[in-house]
């Protein structure tokens, strides 16, 4: 996965959050870990504050020192998604989006 895809990254977590909840499992870390998308962690530390700051996520901590911010232990274990979340995925999806935009590109082209 490239590395500036944030639309794709934020939709893979809330996926697997998302299956995770409505299975009753728990979640796999590895599932949703930076190293899965080849990433930075410092980055996937920023994916991760704007879902909760956007309120897709809840349960994600984290604390800022002098040598830089790290996720409270314990977060694979309170990270849930939330209705904003399922929101999300089900309305605002770029996946959805496209589709829309592939729909209407279709309705532009003559005879078809």
């Amino acid at each position: 996965m490239a590395k500036d895809d944030y639309f794709k990254i934020v939709y893979a977590i809330l996926t697997e959050l998302y299956a995770s909840m409505k299975s009753g499992e728990k979640l796999v870390p590895e599932t949703i870990c930076p190293e899965r998308f080849g990433i930075h962690a410092s980055y996937w530390m920023d994916i991760l504050g704007e879902m909760k700051n956007e309120g897709h996520v809840r349960g994600v901590t984290f604390v800022s020192t002098k040598t830089g911010r790290y996720l409270v232990s314990g977060w694979q274990d309170s990270i849930q998604i939330t209705a904003g979340g399922i929101e999300y995925l089900t309305e605002n999806s770029m996946m959805k989006k496209m589709y829309q935009l592939a729909k209407e590109v279709r309705d532009w082209i003559p005879g078809y």
